[in-house]
């Protein structure tokens, strides 16, 4: 006999700036859970920074493609709720996303391939404030119950694209910023790891004022509270204290500039 083994359930994740333990978190999730497939609920994170559509695009184009492919990804980070502004499923890499369309799919676009795109309908008796639960929740069942993406609304052609932040060099330094402070206090630069040849031969990396000069591997390699440079997890050019936060130490936050200088002359 042979035997085959159960559908395994869909996984949908949740990406909001509500707040953990949130009233707002509950709805969302008993709107999903009314869908009558199975599903597993993941939390991303509901702790980002309220209103903060460019930290919240860091964390999707992160951490929502770690998932499985055919992932389904909710992401209610939306300080224009009941404006003009769109509400969107789009389909980048291999997971599909639901979102308000204000810039918080711009670094996922700009890591893989944005491949279809449509608008979403509001109801009218939708929430004014309140898209997440009362749009893109029932959306979500809809899709996960075998809706075509095509059934939800016209072809939503461009993304807004937030202002991104590029590294350039000028005058043989190069030159970036800051573009994520993690809980940790680690600062992470838009400053990709193929530069970090150019930190060592300059010896330093500057993060506003401050040039951090010892270069490590990876934390364990300096004493604790040694402010260090080194490549992160996400292939970019971070700066850290060990065992402490190089946010406070340095004083950085999202779009601090950062500078490897130029390597000296002889």
């Amino acid at each position: 006999m042979h035997l085959t083994s159960p559908a395994r359930p869909r996984i949908v994740t949740l990406t909001t700036d509500f707040g953990s333990g949130s009233v707002y978190v509950a709805e969302l999730k008993g709107r999903l859970l009314g869908t009558a497939v199975a599903i597993t609920l993941v939390d991303i994170t509901h702790d980002l920074p309220p209103h903060d559509v460019a930290a919240a695009a860091w964390m999707v184009a992160r951490g929502c493609f770690a998932f499985p492919p055919d992932t389904l990804h909710i992401v209610v980070v939306d300080p224009g709720v009941g404006t003009a502004r769109r509400l969107v499923w789009a389909r980048i890499g291999n997971q599909s996303f639901l979102a308000p369309d204000n810039g918080v799919l711009s670094l996922a676009i700009d890591r893989h391939v944005l491949t279809a795109c449509h608008r979403l309908q509001v109801p009218p008796d939708a929430s004014n404030t309140f898209h997440g639960r009362d749009v893109l929740a029932p959306a979500a069942v809809r899709l996960l119950e075998g809706s075509d993406p095509a059934s939800l609304g016209e072809p939503a052609g461009d993304l807004m694209a937030l202002p991104l932040p590029r590294p350039f060099e000028r005058d043989g330094a190069w030159h970036g910023a800051v573009i994520h402070v993690d809980a940790f206090g680690n600062v992470v630069t838009n400053l990709p790891s193929t530069l970090w040849p150019a930190v060592v031969a300059a010896g330093a990396l500057q993060i506003g004022p401050h040039h951090v000069r010892s270069l490590v591997r990876t934390y364990g390699d300096a004493n604790p509270g040694t402010a260090v440079a080194l490549v992160g997890s996400q292939g970019f050019i971070e700066a850290a204290v060990v065992q402490g936060s190089a946010a406070a130490r340095l004083a950085a936050a999202v779009g601090t500039t950062v500078t490897i200088p130029g390597r000296p002359r002889g």
